[in-house]
């Protein structure tokens, strides 16, 4: 907060609120530190830089994307009873890869780009509001897969390297929106960037002519810079009653582990039935090199893992040259570190993300054209998993987008190589609540809002053997 000699005037509105005075933040504490510190002006808005990990989720379901690769996407990433190619089969079902009939490698790309704003207003102690874009461009998302049928044998084994989250917020400091005002003010800028790749060994027994299974350990490196760093506490190392929060601008990377398992039934009739859990991935802790105002030396820290996924499909191959496939999945956010709790610590750094577990469904559709073409087309639905009351702790990664509409297709020049292209878009959804305070709560009169759109190109090759 700022000094109490400042003039209501010229300050973030919500600020014109008694100060508390304490003791500054000593450069070497921890973020697990617990006692009451007076706020900065930054914390308003700073709490939304803790969420930039669900960057890749602000374009898809949540932190989670809905699809890997051209093929897989452009059925709205249905998959788990009827795959098609080998980066689908390896992401939703391992016990799928047995059914693709073939041994093959893949090779995808994928261009993201959100299209990202955030709406402010207050009332206090004059009406002010204002509309801010982000400036970040398209990120990029590989896949690498590769399945081989080993001949005259029940097994099959695959391996997946694929970019689960790829993303990066700049919003610049604004003149007219309130929560991007420079500091002690508002927060000015943030910015993030943030990766995550996912490697995935697989095998799959083909117990019958009906069922198969499927086994994966799930490898995973995440990278994660952002500034300013709100997940820790601030500190007022210069005394100017004014404390502010650390920047993590310095990206650390983090190891997760988990795995997945999965079924899949290819019934009489062409009904085919497929399941797969895959657990949450657990990360080791971000550590992070910073500074207090004074250029001390701090260490940060952030745990946060991947959630658990639960995914149930139904295929039908039934008619002549189409695949038909029906996902349901369970993203269980609710009980992950990281997500379930939400709001602010004692020390004002934050909790979480303070996300709500999520059902998604995703509908897929394939039409072998002829020898050369193949059309692909689906669409996804998942529900919100930000309320509107968590919307200041979501400011720079609003993964809101609950609606998705893919289309795609596939030139092969013969029966081993095929070229595959998809386009995506997430239509545009928002949230709206009002800015929240560490000591305060929710302030009176006022407003953020949190919109979000996204449009992905998909390129890939497919080489099967």
């Amino acid at each position: 907060m700022a000094p109490a000699s400042r003039g209501p005037s010229d300050r973030f509105p919500i600020l014109n609120l008694p100060a508390r005075a304490s003791a500054p933040i000593s450069p070497t504490e921890e973020p697990a530190m617990k006692h009451s510190i007076s706020i900065p002006s930054r914390t308003v808005a700073c709490v939304a830089s803790f969420c930039l990990l669900a960057g890749a989720a602000a374009a898809q379901t949540g932190h989670v994307l809905n699809g890997i690769g051209p093929v897989n996407q452009s059925m709205a990433g249905a998959s788990t009873a009827a795959p098609v190619d080998a980066a689908g089969a390896l992401m939703w079902n391992p016990a799928s890869i047995s059914a693709l009939g073939r041994s093959e490698f893949e090779f995808g790309f994928e261009l993201l780009v959100p299209t990202a704003r955030v709406r402010s207003s207050v009332t206090m102690p004059g009406p002010m509001s204002g509309s801010t874009s982000s400036d970040a461009g398209a990120s990029p998302i590989p896949s690498f897969s590769f399945v081989y049928d080993i001949p005259d044998s029940p097994w099959t084994v695959g391996m997946g390297a694929v970019g689960i989250g790829g993303f990066g917020v700049d919003y610049p400091a604004s003149t007219s929106n309130p929560i991007f005002l420079a500091p002690p003010n508002g927060f000015g800028s943030v910015y993030s960037q943030f990766q995550m790749l996912q490697m995935s060994p697989t095998i799959s027994y083909q117990v019958n002519d009906r069922w198969s299974v499927g086994f994966a350990p799930t490898i995973d490196w995440a990278q994660l810079a952002v500034d300013p760093a709100c997940f820790s506490p601030p500190d007022d190392a210069n005394g100017d009653m004014n404390p502010t929060y650390p920047s993590a601008a310095h990206a650390d990377s983090a190891w997760g582990f988990g795995a997945q398992l999965g079924v899949l039934y290819r019934g009489p009739s062409g009904w085919n039935l497929g399941a797969s859990y895959k657990s949450t991935q657990s990360f080791e802790t971000f550590k992070f090199n910073s500074s207090d105002e004074v250029g001390n030396p701090r260490s940060l820290s952030l745990d946060l893992d991947f959630p658990a996924i639960a995914s149930f499909g139904v295929g039908y191959t039934g008619f002549e040259d189409w695949v038909l496939d029906l996902d349901l999945r369970y993203i269980d956010y609710g009980n992950t570190d990281g997500f379930q709790e939400s709001g602010f610590e004692p020390d004002a750094s934050v909790a979480g993300f303070g996300w709500d577990s999520i059902l998604v469904a995703a509908f897929g559709a394939q039409y072998r054209l002829d020898d050369h073409w193949t059309l692909r087309g689906g669409y996804a639905w998942n529900e919100n998993p930000i309320s509107d009351a968590q919307s200041t702790f979501n400011l720079p990664a609003p993964a809101v987008v609950q609606q998705h509409l893919a289309l795609g297709f596939s030139y092969c020049i013969d029966e081993h190589w095929c070229f595959d292209f998809g386009y995506r878009h997430g239509f545009q959804n928002s949230i709206e609540g009002p800015i929240a305070h560490p000591t305060f709560g929710t302030v009176p009169g006022s407003s953020v809002e949190n919109s979000l759109s996204t449009d992905s190109v998909m390129f890939g090759l497919r080489v099967a053997f």
